[in-house]
């Protein structure tokens, strides 16, 4: 993945050829590598524990900007029309060892790439037709995906969506329920 701004004068290219998800006692383990453009070599090799606690954490935070932000979801739906998806191509390779269950299970993934890219085109602005494919290997145990994308947005429709969110904070403070005697 690669982020530019300003004509690509600043440029950030971030790589994760590697995604491996393993299972151990404390939870899933994530491992993956990092490489940036100025260095032209692997600059961390990150280990990170995600655990089933770490997500409620993510989950209960965005729950409490939820109630603290007053419409952010649609806030954030009005970003994402902004935002132009020139490219995007997502290539998949699997197998399980066993041929009819590689092909039941294509046809799952085959469904679930199509639900994923169907929701992302009424969210986003996608510029030309994805390109998808699911590669079978009949007689191996295999899962690689790789998704391509390139996307495009305005550094100020980023700026105005977080002002946006900011006043709309700056009001949820200010807006408390008050209780008042009724005249009865």
């Amino acid at each position: 993945m690669e982020i530019s701004a300003w004509f690509r004068l600043i440029r950030r290219k971030y790589e994760i050829p590697i995604l491996a998800i393993t299972q151990t006692e404390k939870g899933a383990e994530l491992v993956y590598k990092k490489e940036t453009i100025q260095q032209e070599k692997m600059k961390d090799e990150k280990v990170a524990d995600l655990t089933h606690r770490q997500v409620e954490t993510w989950y209960k935070r965005y729950k409490k900007w939820l109630r603290r932000v007053l419409d952010l979801q649609p806030i954030f739906k009005q970003f994402l029309k902004t935002v132009r998806c020139t490219r995007l191509e997502w290539h998949t390779v699997m197998g399980t060892g066993q041929a009819d269950e590689t092909g039941a299970l294509s046809g799952m993934i085959w469904g679930v790439k199509s639900m994923i890219v169907g929701v992302a085109s009424h969210t986003l602005s996608f510029r030309t037709i994805p390109k998808m494919s699911v590669q079978l290997v009949w007689n191996q145990s295999l899962l690689q995906t790789q998704l391509n994308g390139v996307f495009r947005l305005y550094l100020g429709h980023v700026l105005l969506t977080g002002i946006k969110i900011l006043l709309r904070l700056r009001k949820e403070r200010g807006r408390k329920w008050k209780t008042v005697p009724t005249e009865a």
